[in-house]
């Protein structure tokens, strides 16, 4: 029997209460940190301007995208 297995049984037998303090441990556990919404955004910007600057990009006029 694998250890995940053993697990599921044993899960099995906790209250609600267990179950749901559990469930809470496992989260939080496993939440890795995110980088904050804004920083994301700027480091998105930065890796696109030095792609154009680079030449690995190239600008495109509003008008090209909408055809």
């Amino acid at each position: 029997m694998s250890i995940v297995a053993e697990l599921a049984a044993q899960i099995q037998q906790l209250s609600a209460s267990e179950k749901h303090e559990l469930m809470q441990l496992l989260l939080t556990d496993s939440d890795e940190p995110e980088l904050d919404a804004d920083e994301a955004w700027r480091d998105e910007i930065v890796r696109r301007v030095k792609a154009i600057r680079n030449g690995e990009a190239a600008i495109r006029a509003l008008q090209d995208w909408q055809e």
